[in-house]
This record gives structure tokens, C-alpha cells and sequence, in this order.
């Protein structure tokens, strides 16, 4: 193998390592997106849970249909 083949590989293997690091950059990118949006909707089942876990006043808590307390 001679030099110049040499540089030749070694340039493509950077190009290749290039593209790789783009493309891991965008998956990274799009499961931050993706995260965001779960945190979103947590944020509002959290919200909700906490809403109803709060201490009615003058009403009677919430029972299944059919149980008799």
C-alpha cells in the first residue's frame, strides 16, 4: 500500500466518521424533542392527580359505582 492510499483511507474513514457524528446528532436531537413532549404531558397528569387528591369541601368523596361504604 502506498502513502498516498495510505491518506486516501484515512480520509474516507474521517468523512464516514463525519456522517456518523451527524446523523447521532440529529437522533439525539429528536429524542430530546421527544423527552420534552413526555415531560409536557407528565406536567399535566401530575397536575391533574394533584387536583383530585385534593380534600372536597361540603362534597362527598367520589366512590365506584356499586360500593356501599
Amino acid at each position: 500500500m502506498s502513502v498516498a492510499e495510505t491518506f486516501f483511507n484515512a480520509g474516507k474513514q474521517f468523512l464516514l466518521a463525519t456522517e456518523n457524528l451527524k446523523r447521532l446528532d440529529e437522533k439525539v436531537s429528536r429524542l430530546a424533542d421527544d423527552i420534552a413532549g413526555v415531560n409536557v404531558r407528565l406536567v399535566r397528569v401530575e397536575t391533574i392527580l394533584a387536583i383530585e387528591n385534593q380534600p372536597r369541601r361540603g362534597r362527598r368523596p367520589r366512590t365506584l359505582p356499586g360500593k356501599q361504604d
